[in-house]
């Protein structure tokens, strides 16, 4: 009986390690991994990473930043994570201080030029500038997720 018990958590830890490995190695093949810069304005980046609310993976826009009439600087408007999930030609996003849902963009991976198309989801609501429908976004750093 003694041995069944070791054999049986034998397993069970091998199992479980297996588990966590698989875990990171889908996050080190991401096609999606890294920093991103906007290619006309090179004023955003995306960055997605590893971070997880337990519902959908997350990415990290950086708008920089906006002065307001009262001199105040804020970040850009729509700066701040998002949830994603990605569809054939598509991402449906949910900007996480929106009390809104998911709204789907077109979406287009070039994975063999590190760049990505994706419809246009954080117009200025001022509409102070000319904005594009769709916005080409180029690798710029790769980030490797942290194994434990």
């Amino acid at each position: 009986m003694k041995i069944i018990k070791v054999v049986l958590s034998f397993f069970l830890v091998l199992f479980f390690s297996n588990n966590i490995y698989s875990q990171n190695s889908v996050l080190k093949t991401s096609p999606l991994q890294g920093t991103w810069l906007e290619l006309t304005r090179k004023s955003d980046t995306i960055v997605f990473s590893s971070e997880y609310d337990g519902q959908s993976p997350v990415f990290n826009l950086k708008r920089g930043t906006r002065t307001t009439e009262e001199g105040f600087t804020l970040p850009d408007y729509y700066s701040g994570p998002y949830n994603f999930k990605l569809g054939p030609n598509s991402i449906s996003v949910y900007w996480f201080l929106s009390s809104g849902t998911f709204q789907t963009y077109y979406f287009k991976l070039m994975a063999g030029e590190n760049k990505f198309e994706i419809g246009n989801f954080f117009k200025d609501p001022e509409k102070k500038k000319t904005e594009s429908d769709t916005l080409i976004f180029i690798r710029i750093k790769l980030r490797r997720p942290k194994i434990n």
